[in-house]
Formats: C-alpha cells, sequence, structure tokens
C-alpha cells in the first residue's frame, strides 16, 4: 500500500507540471437510450437483457436481496421463494465516468414447492403402484390430533390394525384391495389414481357421504375413477420435527388414500423406496389423527413380516448351562410379598425350588403353599368429646358405605360373625387382606360432612382382629385434597374378640377431613401362600439399545403371569412409570397360547400402555424366541424371528434412551394374572437362554 501511494503521488506531480494547453479532458459521458426486457423460463428462471448508448456497465437489483453486475448486459436469475411472488427488478447503466441511468421493471413468479427424493420414491421417476401394508401392525392407526388432548400425540397410541386385521371380513377387506399410483410427467407434475375395485372402506363418522346405514365402519360401492392433481407443500408443528419429512400431499377433487375420513390432505411422516407412512386428520372430529401405511409390493396373507435387526454384535447372554443356582454374576432376586403394585398373590423367595439352573434351562416355578387371607371386623365408629360425649359417625346398621379397596384389601358390610361381649350390633364391616397384598393395603369410604376434631377430638372404633399386637391405623384426609390429612395408630389388644379402641387426634391441625381410611395390620403381607421367583440383572448388566432375544417356554395353569421385561435403571430415583418399563413379553395362564408385548412411560402406563399382542399356537408346550429391538427411532417386538407384533415409534422424550435392566419372572393373579385356579399346585416358565445384541 505505501508503494502504490508512492505511484500515485508522483503520477500527480507530473500532470500538474505539464502545459495545460497541451491536455485533452474528455467530455462526461452520460449513458442514455436503456432498454430492458426479461423472459420467463419457467421454475423461477428467468433471462434479462439490457441495452444503452454509452454504457460500460448494468447492474441488477432483483428484488429479493440478490444483485448481480454484468457488462454484457445480459444475465439469467432463478427465484426460489415457493408461492406466488412479484419482484421489482432496477436495471442501472453506468459509464466508468460515475454517470448512470436506471429502469425497473415487474416480474411476476409462481414456484410450487417439490422435493425431488420425495417424488422419486412416490413415482419411481414414473409411475408407481403402492398398496397397504396389511402384514404390518399399525397398517391403520388412530391417535390424538394434537397436543393437549392425551399426552403424546405423534404416533397411533388409541389403535394400531394387527397383521392382516382389516382383511377377510366383509365390512373391512375392501381396504386390503386398494391400489395407489403416483405418476409424475416431464413437466414435473404429479397425479394420482385410487383403483378402490368397486369399494371404499368409510370410516362410520362420513357414511352420510355414501348414504351409508351401518353402525360401523364399513366398505361401501364408491366411485374412485379420475386422476386427481398432487401438490407437494412444507408442512411444520404437527408433530414433533424428528417424526415427520416435513412434507405433506394434497390431492384435488376430494382425492383420499384409501380409508375415507374426508380429508385429502396427508403428512409424509416416513418414506422410501418400500414403504410410505402418512398422518391425516378426520374432518368430522378435530381431535382424531389417522395413520396409514402403504408398501410398494402388495401384502400377502400368511406371508409375515420379518424383522431386518441392525444388531449383531453379542454382547452379553446367558445360557444357563450350570446346574444349580443362576449364576450370580448375571443375576440377583427380587424378593418377598406385597402384591408388587399389582394385587398379586405370590410371595418372591430364592430358593432352588422356585428358581433354578437344571438340564440346560433356568426354571421358575410358582408352587402353592399353605395360608390364608386375614380378616378383621370394625364396628361403631364414634366421635367423643373433652366430656364424654358423643357423636356417631357410622355404625353400619343402615345403608351400607361405599367402600374403595387398594393394595389387595377388599371390604365389606356383612352380619356380625361373634355378637358377644362388646358388640352385639346386627352388622358390621369386614375387612380382607388378602393373600400377597401391599403391605399398605387398606380401604376408605367418604363422609357427607366434614368430621369436628377441634371439638371431638377423640375417635373410637371397635374392633375384632385375629391377633395380638395387629397395627390399626385410623386416617382422616379431604376428599378434594388427600394430601390434607392425619392419622393414629393404635395396636389390637385382644385377639378373636371385640375390643373398643381409641384413637386420639387431640391437637391435630384443622382442615376438612370427609373421607376415613383404615389400615388393618399395616406393615405385613399375609404370607404362607404361594412362592415363585423374579431375578434380574440390576446393577450386574445395564444397557441402553440392542436387540434382546429370550427363547422361552411358557406355564400353562389359570393364574398364572410369567414375564420377560426390562425396567429403567434410574427407577429408585425417579419411580414408575417416569423410568420406563419394557413388556417383551407377557403370557396369561387363563388366555393360553396368546403374548402381548407392552410400554410403560409417563401418559402410557398401566392400563393406558402401548399394548400389541399375538397368537403364538404352542407357547405353552414348545420353546419359542421372544425379541425386542430396541433402538433410539423404533422399538419393535418380535415372536421367533419372524412377526413383528407390536412397534412404536422412539423419540428423545421417553424414557426409553437410558439403562435398562432385564428381569423375569412368574407372578399369579393379580390385574392381569386374573383368578387363581383353586386346583393349582405349581407351574414353571421354561427359559433356554438370553441374548443381547448391538
Amino acid at each position: 500500500m505505501k508503494n502504490l501511494k508512492y505511484v500515485m503521488v508522483s503520477l500527480f506531480a507530473v500532470l500538474m507540471s505539464c502545459d495545460g494547453d497541451d491536455i485533452d479532458i474528455p467530455e462526461s459521458v452520460m449513458p442514455s437510450n436503456l432498454t430492458v426486457s426479461a423472459q420467463n423460463l419457467g421454475d423461477g428462471v428467468f433471462d434479462f437483457t439490457a441495452s444503452a448508448t454509452n454504457a460500460n456497465y448494468y447492474h441488477y437489483d432483483f428484488g429479493d436481496g440478490t444483485s448481480a453486475l454484468e457488462t454484457s448486459g445480459s444475465t439469467t436469475k432463478t427465484y426460489e421463494e415457493i408461492g406466488d411472488n412479484s419482484y421489482t427488478v432496477t436495471i442501472t447503466a453506468g459509464s466508468t465516468e460515475g454517470n448512470k441511468i436506471s429502469e425497473t421493471l415487474n416480474v411476476s413468479v409462481s414456484l410450487a414447492f417439490t422435493d425431488t427424493e420425495t417424488v422419486a420414491f412416490l413415482t419411481n421417476d414414473s409411475s408407481k403402484t403402492w398398496f397397504l401394508a396389511a402384514a404390518q401392525p399399525g397398517h391403520l392407526g388412530l391417535g390424538p390430533a394434537r397436543e393437549g388432548i392425551d399426552g403424546d400425540w405423534w404416533y397411533p397410541k388409541w389403535y394400531s390394525a394387527s397383521a392382516f386385521e382389516k382383511c377377510g371380513t366383509d365390512d373391512s377387506d375392501c381396504l386390503c384391495d386398494d391400489e395407489l399410483t403416483f405418476s409424475v410427467d416431464e413437466s414435473g407434475a404429479l397425479s394420482y389414481t385410487l383403483d378402490n375395485m368397486g369399494q371404499t372402506y368409510f370410516n362410520v363418522g362420513h357414511k352420510a357421504v355414501v348414504g351409508g346405514t351401518e353402525d360401523i365402519d364399513f366398505c361401501y360401492d364408491f366411485d374412485t375413477t379420475g386422476s386427481k392433481s398432487v401438490v407437494l407443500s412444507e408442512v411444520t408443528g404437527n408433530v414433533p420435527d424428528d417424526q415427520t419429512t416435513g412434507i405433506q400431499m394434497s390431492f384435488s377433487d376430494g382425492g383420499f388414500m384409501g380409508y375415507y375420513v374426508g380429508s385429502s390432505t396427508y403428512e409424509i411422516l416416513s418414506i422410501s423406496d418400500t414403504e410410505l407412512y402418512v398422518r391425516t386428520y378426520d374432518t368430522e372430529n378435530a381431535d382424531l389423527a389417522w395413520y396409514h401405511k402403504f408398501t410398494s409390493s402388495e401384502a400377502v396373507e400368511g406371508v409375515e413380516e420379518s424383522l431386518e435387526t441392525i444388531y449383531t454384535n453379542l454382547v452379553w447372554s446367558d445360557e444357563f448351562d450350570v446346574d444349580g443356582a443362576p449364576n450370580p454374576a448375571n443375576w440377583g432376586y427380587d424378593l418377598g410379598a406385597g402384591g408388587w403394585g399389582n394385587a398379586e398373590s405370590q410371595t418372591y423367595t430364592d430358593n432352588a425350588e422356585n428358581v433354578k439352573v437344571e438340564d440346560g434351562v433356568l426354571k421358575i416355578t410358582a408352587i402353592a403353599g399353605e395360608g390364608e387371607a386375614v380378616v378383621h371386623y370394625f364396628d361403631e365408629m364414634t366421635l367423643v368429646d373433652a366430656t364424654g360425649g358423643t357423636q356417631p359417625i357410622e355404625n353400619f346398621e343402615g345403608v351400607a358405605p361405599v367402600f374403595t379397596g387398594f393394595g389387595g384389601v377388599g371390604t365389606g358390610v356383612i352380619a356380625n360373625p361373634d355378637a358377644t361381649g362388646e358388640n352385639t350390633s346386627a352388622n358390621v364391616a369386614e375387612s380382607t387382606k388378602a393373600l400377597g397384598s401391599e403391605t399398605w393395603a387398606g380401604s376408605f369410604f367418604d363422609l357427607s360432612a366434614p368430621v369436628d376434631l377441634v371439638t371431638y377430638p377423640i375417635i373410637t372404633l371397635k374392633t375384632w382382629s385375629p391377633a395380638v399386637g395387629a397395627n390399626i391405623i385410623l386416617k382422616l384426609e379431604n376428599q378434594a385434597n388427600a394430601d390434607e390429612n392425619v392419622e393414629v395408630s393404635v395396636s389390637s389388644s385382644v385377639a378373636n374378640t371385640w375390643e373398643t379402641l381409641s384413637f386420639d387426634f387431640t391437637g391435630v391441625a384443622a382442615g376438612t377431613y370427609d373421607r376415613v381410611v383404615l389400615f388393618f395390620d399395616f406393615g405385613v403381607s399375609p404370607s404362607g401362600g404361594i412362592t415363585s421367583g423374579r431375578i434380574k440383572s440390576e446393577n450386574l448388566f445395564e444397557f441402553t439399545y440392542g436387540r434382546v432375544e429370550i427363547r422361552a417356554k411358557l406355564p400353562s395353569s389359570g393364574g398364572t403371569w410369567p414375564a420377560l421385561w426390562a425396567l429403567g435403571a434410574n427407577f429408585d430415583e425417579v419411580g414408575w412409570p417416569a423410568a420406563g418399563e419394557i413388556d417383551i413379553m407377557e403370557h396369561v395362564g387363563n388366555n393360553n397360547n396368546t403374548i402381548s408385548s407392552a410400554l410403560h412411560y409417563p401418559g402410557n402406563s398401566a392400563g393406558n400402555a402401548v399394548v400389541g399382542s399375538t397368537p403364538v399356537d404352542n407357547a405353552i408346550s414348545e420353546f419359542h424366541n421372544y425379541t425386542v429391538e430396541w433402538t433410539p427411532e423404533s422399538i419393535k417386538f418380535v415372536v421367533d424371528d419372524q412377526l413383528i407384533h407390536n412397534s412404536f415409534v422412539n423419540n428423545a422424550t421417553t424414557p426409553f434412551n437410558a439403562d435398562f435392566f432385564l428381569i423375569m419372572n412368574v407372578a399369579m393373579g393379580g390385574t392381569l394374572g386374573g383368578t387363581i385356579d383353586p386346583t393349582f399346585t405349581e407351574d414353571t416358565m421354561e427359559v433356554d437362554y438370553v441374548r443381547v445384541y448391538q
């Protein structure tokens, strides 16, 4: 830069030293006669041409924030903004002396969104026919349309059709006949035809469209002939970004994709050469989102969808090839009773008769033993003031209160079984704590008005207990706010006879106490009944993602409930269902040879879990492989490496992205096991191996 400065200064000095009469200074030149034109070449491409007298350059301001500088006057511009847009283009012709003139012109651009990859998948760059993915679970599904209806909303949480569910019955099999053809012409225009073979499967809410009379979804004669145009567009906000391609299809003239719910717009959740998964909204119910899966080849019933695993490296296994107790490096035990949150009847032990390895298999055996439920009676609940004045709360002689039991306790009003001594009344309440009940099991009933503990600080209760020292808790709480409560604990002092116990609430905080909760034998679960086994890999083997394969043969007795499953390793910190639960296989002896799988997590737990099931003809007599393939994107449940009977779209918001540990057990009775066969003696689940691949 310094050298350049010196040269310019020297040149200036030379010019100034010349005789002014010898210099021919040119006159300032102004460009003139500027003409401009634009030619629309389509797809947002324009050729611009400009010419002017005495112009040395042409500057283009294209009106969209971009510009170009040309010396020839010609340039090409491609506009990319989707939709109908107008731009004011300013063309400036200039000379080297700094003189310039300008002209403007307006151009209009209509650009339809397109995505070449999506078009190629849909049409194979020409024409391609799609079919209902009838062999796949979830080929038709239903879930909440948006956030705020029922927790998660981006997958079919309410209903997911099982494989071939809609095929083979007159009311729905027309859905399985549909052929959906997408085509693209040389100009890039998309078109669509639906060949419904004469009938369309109508949602019952839309039967008026076709004059239908059935009160169920039904196949009606319906004309779908004619080509529909298809417009692709971008879409955001319907589902999380990681659950969609962000592209939707809109069909002209009421076009739709197989199942009729009134919609002509479908969001593409995923697409490949062979699979198409879409989501749409029910036009008669804005809370409903419908899901459809399609494949590029026609499904053949009896040909099941097989798992194409991404996990092939064996990282952990137990082949159960050493007789004795399970390998302590792999397995620990859960012990005890208490119902295990499901009102189950068994007590888990680490005894060899319940859990052992023998002849190359693990055997978990439930065995009936001696034991019985524990029964307590109670009566004449009375308020007592400081002077001995009384006011009755409940004596069970009139209309019986409605009891709600929890944890395995049942309560009701019966005739007094021991009308002697301190209690000769006709009716009393009976509390039965079943074998295997939770230690905290009890029952409650509601009052028509709150009790007045300021005036009446003592409550008396007549009780009949089978043993001395039974821990009896009387708890009072607010029906509308269970956190507002007080309780007093008293122990029984006699056995097999009536006594009157006093519960002193003197000095407790004032509150609206209109619910009575009673616990008998609090902290104890009746034992001596059925024993069984439950082993786990907690703190020994925990893992995130992989394929778990367990080969097992299942028990068949009524009331048995074998399970192969996994629980979030942070269970002790966050509890259930926040930790997540993956049920690889569950079976119920009261419904033999049907296996199920389930996922439990916040918003979808217990009776609202994501569940799938399938028949396995000889599950109780032969070994089968029960598998889960767990990835960051999905969780799929498989039987014998073939049939995918339950699948779930995983994402970063679920608990299924952290360590889990394995559990195997045989429960008895409870919420899923149901009634235990009164003749039950024992039954066994046998496990050949457990293998984990990553």
